[in-house]
């Protein structure tokens, strides 16, 4: 990792980076820095407000845009522990906000899906996502977003297969 004396970013009360930023390291940490910044606002509001947990919005928000119909098939997308899923399951099924029926081919699985209140649910998240998503993109230009989506893309496919432990 190469130092760079002084180097200083341009929010004051945020440290400076002690790193080149045009260097190809740390950008695992840099990426997790940047979901940070991004997903806190969401959470924390949605806690406040509507009781949520993280893993109460990551499966709704998995039963809204994926074609996952259980639990397994959730922690398989996500990557988030089993029981952490398990428990927002139970707590969204509790609070009315998705269904839970028997699976025919498969009796140890459960078929998951969103009550309409579950769906308003979503709209209510998803619409805080497009904002941050707007406020994280505005610094780039058109053709950059498409290129960064098109790279996070490739990214994303294969990390599904990563090893779970480091």
């Amino acid at each position: 990792m190469r130092y760079t004396e002084g180097m200083t970013t341009d929010v004051k009360q945020r440290s400076a980076l002690r790193f080149d930023p045009d260097s190809l390291e740390w950008i695992g940490l840099r990426l997790t820095v940047v979901s940070s910044r991004y997903m806190a606002p969401i959470s924390t509001a949605l806690e406040q407000e509507k009781g949520l947990s993280r893993d109460d919005v990551t499966v709704t928000i998995c039963l809204s845009i994926t074609n996952a119909t259980s639990a397994q098939e959730i922690v398989r997308y996500t990557g988030r522990p089993k029981n952490s899923v398990s428990r927002a399951v139970a707590s969204l099924e509790e609070r009315g906000f998705l269904r839970r029926d028997s699976d025919a081919s498969d009796r140890r699985s459960s078929k998951l899906s969103l009550t309409a209140r579950g769906r308003r649910l979503f709209d209510d998240i998803s619409s805080r996502f497009v904002q941050r998503d707007r406020l994280m993109l505005r610094a780039l230009s058109e053709q950059e977003r498409r290129s960064f989506n098109r790279l996070l893309n490739k990214i994303s496919a294969p990390s599904a297969d990563w090893p779970r432990t480091a």
